[in-house]
C-alpha cells in the first residue's frame, strides 16, 4: 500500500521528485560500481574478437606479400634475362618506368571539355603530354601545368587522341575522344575490316608516347553506310570517368626525346 501510495502522490503533484533525484545521485555510484564488471566483461570480449579478427586479416596480408615477393622475385629475373638477351642482340634497351599517385581535386564545369585537376604540379616533375593510369588502363594525359596542381585531358575529350590496336585482330588504329562520358569513336577502320561489338582495344605504343598494352576501350557498336570509305565505330572506355578519384602519373625514362619528336612534328604540320 505504501508504494501505491507514493506512485500516486508522485504521478499527482511530483512531490516526491526531489527525494528521487537525490536517490539517483547517491545510488549513482553503486549502479556504476554494480555494473562496471559486466563492462569490463563486454570490453574485453570486443578487444579479443578485433584481436582475432586483426590477427586473421594480418595472416592473409603476410600471405599476400609473400605471394607478391615472390612474384616480384621471378619478374626480376624475367628482367635480367630479357637485358642479357638485348645485349647479345645488341637491341636498343628497353623504357624504364616509374610512377606516382595523384588524387582528383576537381571536374570541368565546361560541357564541351573532358578534363579534371589533380593535386600534383611542376614541384613533383609533371610536364605536359605525361600519360596517366587509372586501375590497369590508359586514363589521359597532363594539359596544363601548375606549381601545385595540373589540369588533366581525359580520353573522352575530343582533342585527346591515342594509336591502338584491336586485341583479337591486331588491327591499328586510333581512338579519338567523343566528347561524352565514357565514350570513344575509333577511327581509320575500313569497311572491309574485321571488327566486332566486343572487341576490346589496347594502347599500340606507336610514336612511344603511350606505353603499349594497357586497355583502352571496348567496341559498343559498329556502323557503316554503303558507299563510306569507312565504318563508324563507337567504344566504351574501361575506365569509369564518372567514379574515378585517383589516377596514376607514369615517368618513362625515354619521355624527353619522345616530347622534342612530337614538338618537332607539330611544328612540321604548322608550316605551309
Amino acid at each position: 500500500m505504501l508504494s501505491v501510495t507514493m506512485v500516486l502522490m508522485d504521478y499527482r503533484d511530483s512531490s516526491l521528485s526531489p527525494i528521487r533525484t537525490s536517490l539517483n545521485i547517491v545510488l549513482h555510484p553503486l549502479q556504476l560500481a554494480v555494473d562496471a564488471p559486466f563492462q569490463a566483461s563486454r570490453e574485453m570480449r570486443e578487444f579479443f574478437v578485433n584481436h582475432a579478427t586483426m590477427k586473421s586479416e594480418n595472416a592473409k596480408l603476410q600471405e599476400l606479400v609473400n605471394i607478391y615477393a615472390a612474384r616480384d622475385q621471378k619478374y626480376h629475373s624475367i628482367a635480367q634475362e630479357n637485358i642479357r638477351f638485348r645485349k647479345e642482340l645488341n637491341a636498343t634497351q628497353s623504357v624504364k618506368e616509374r610512377f606516382m599517385l595523384a588524387e582528383i581535386l576537381s571536374v570541368s564545369r565546361d560541357p564541351y571539355r573532358q578534363t579534371v585537376r589533380i593535386d600534383k604540379g611542376s614541384k613533383d616533375g609533371l610536364y605536359r603530354g605525361q600519360v596517366l593510369l587509372a586501375g590497369n588502363s590508359i586514363y589521359g594525359q597532363v594539359f596544363r601545368v601548375e606549381p601545385n596542381s595540373a589540369v588533366i585531358l581525359q580520353l573522352t575529350d575530343t582533342k585527346h587522341a591515342i594509336p591502338v590496336r584491336n586485341n583479337r585482330t591486331g588491327l591499328g588504329a586510333i581512338a579519338v575522344g567523343s566528347g561524352r562520358t565514357n565514350e570513344l569513336e575509333i577511327k581509320n577502320v575500313e569497311a572491309n575490316v574485321d571488327i566486332r561489338t566486343g572487341d576490346t582495344f589496347f594502347s599500340s605504343g606507336l610514336g612511344q608516347l603511350f606505353p603499349a598494352d594497357f586497355p583502352v576501350a571496348m567496341v559498343a557498336s559498329v556502323a557503316y553506310n554503303p558507299g563510306d570509305s569507312f565504318m563508324r565505330v563507337k567504344a566504351r572506355t574501361l575506365v569509369d570517368f564518372s567514379k574515378s578519384r585517383e589516377v596514376i602519373l607514369i615517368w618513362r625514362s625515354n619521355h624527353i626525346s619522345v616530347l622534342r619528336a612530337s614538338d618537332a612534328e607539330a611544328e612540321a604540320a604548322e608550316k605551309p
